[in-house]
């Protein structure tokens, strides 16, 4: 019977973390490429497509979306997006789709595999609770 002392032991967690460390890594990199491969392929276009939106409609949310994502880092807190803004807006460029909450959602997410800016509107979208908020509202 073979006994580990501790110091046998840390070098095998060390080890260990060290692979583990290295599998994270390797994962996030793969990861980063996936949204760069999906954003490609302009995820947000075929949605809008996909629920019957002209190319005009789809022109007035990417240029509202462009709006919102510079706004973003705004100091001033009333220029900062806020979700009823938002559901708002989408109401007026797609009215045919008002009260969908369903595709609101929907959208909220396609902006997670996106263009970086709308990667980071995506995010501030999850951080201020805007899907939760959508949800409780069903």
């Amino acid at each position: 019977m073979r006994i580990d002392t501790p110091s046998t032991i840390l070098d095998r967690v060390d080890e260990r973390l060290k692979e583990l460390e290295a599998h994270v890594a390797q994962m996030d990199m793969i990861q980063q490429l996936m949204l760069r491969l999906l954003s490609i392929m302009h995820p947000l276009s075929n949605v809008l497509a996909q629920y019957g939106a002209t190319a005009t409609q789809e022109a007035a949310l990417l240029q509202y979306l462009d709006e919102l994502a510079g706004r973003l880092h705004s100091l001033e807190r009333r220029q900062q997006p806020s979700l009823e803004e938002f559901q708002a807006r989408l109401d007026e460029i797609l009215p045919a789709l008002r009260h969908d909450l369903e595709f609101l959602r929907l959208v909220i997410d396609t902006l997670r595999v996106e263009r970086t800016a709308y990667r980071e509107l995506h995010d501030y979208m999850i951080e201020q609770n805007w899907v939760g908020r959508i949800a409780s509202r069903s």
